[in-house]
């Protein structure tokens, strides 16, 4: 992701698995730039190629559940929380739990 000629983060599809017909979607953004809407127009982006381009019927994130910037963008793109699955990853040496979001293609509104 760039933002005004600089790279402010990275996103992107971490898997697609076509049987399923879903994508797991994943994300890195500098705190500096939070707030202008940046990640949300990306997210959007990549959720609409999901569904148009590649026919997919659900995209699903993983945030930390204590990454409440990230859950928040899910919830305000319709994304419904699913459950979460507890030491998922570690995160520069700390083990996090996942909150883990879903949304169907039926929900997206976006489109």
């Amino acid at each position: 992701m760039f933002y005004k000629d600089t790279l402010v983060g990275n996103i992107s599809f971490n898997s697609i698995n076509h049987q399923l017909k879903r994508v797991d979607m994943g994300y890195w953004f500098s705190a500096e730039y939070q707030g202008r809407g940046i990640v949300t127009r990306s997210v959007a982006m990549l959720i609409e190629i999901a569904f148009t381009e590649l026919n997919m019927e659900k995209v699903r994130i993983c945030a930390a559940t204590e990454n409440q910037p990230s859950r928040k963008l899910c919830e305000r793109l319709g994304f419904v929380l699913e459950g979460c699955i507890t030491r998922a990853e570690n995160l520069n040496g700390r083990v996090v739990d996942h909150a883990v979001y879903g949304l169907h293609r039926s929900a997206w509104s976006q489109a």
